[in-house]
């Protein structure tokens, strides 16, 4: 049985893709919890979120060259995005 995870979203003017985090050794990895609440209590009640099995957030990963996945996470370290204009 593949359970259905919850995994933190962003939302674009036409799009959804899905957050993207990394890890103290700078991979990047996907994060995913096991319930909405425990979603809500890392990221925020604010964080949008989708559904997916955790076989189809594998296959996404895979073709984003991503092998890490972290399901429920108990801290994240926010840093903010230095942008270049």
């Amino acid at each position: 049985m593949d359970i259905p995870l919850f995994v933190p979203i962003r939302i674009g003017a036409s799009f959804l893709s899905l957050r993207l985090f990394r890890t103290p050794s700078d991979t990047r990895t996907a994060v995913a919890f096991s319930s909405s609440a425990r979603l809500a209590e890392v990221l925020g009640t604010e964080q949008p979120w989708t559904r997916i099995s955790e076989y189809g957030l594998r296959g996404l990963l895979q073709d984003l060259g991503i092998v890490g996945l972290v399901v429920d996470p108990t801290a994240t370290m926010v840093t903010p995005v230095q942008r270049v204009a």
